[in-house]
């Protein structure tokens, strides 16, 4: 119950910065998924970029907000990195 108390604070007086470069990468890298009509790939892309918004450029806050506490960062790289596997397989199969 700790955790979760922890993890309510956090996302309620967290503030998460995005280097102005990386929103312009995935602004163009979207752009040029819906000029050439791969719209899934654009969804794909976008995805990719929160994952690694929330888990690799802000890991260090929420190491700061859980205290020395892996097992939350492994859970949410596990499902972050699974529920983009099943995207995969999901955009793969034909229709």
């Amino acid at each position: 119950m700790d955790l979760i108390n922890k993890l309510s604070d956090y996302f309620s007086n967290a503030e998460f910065n995005v280097p102005v470069s990386q929103v312009m990468t995935l602004v163009v890298i979207n752009s040029l998924c819906l000029f050439l009509g791969k719209n899934k790939l654009g969804l794909l892309v976008s995805y990719c970029f929160v994952v690694y918004w929330g888990f690799v450029f802000n890991r260090s806050n929420f190491v700061t907000a859980l205290g020395q506490t892996d097992f939350g960062l492994y859970v949410y790289a596990f499902l972050g990195i699974s529920t983009a596997l099943i995207a995969v397989v999901g955009f793969l199969r034909q229709e």
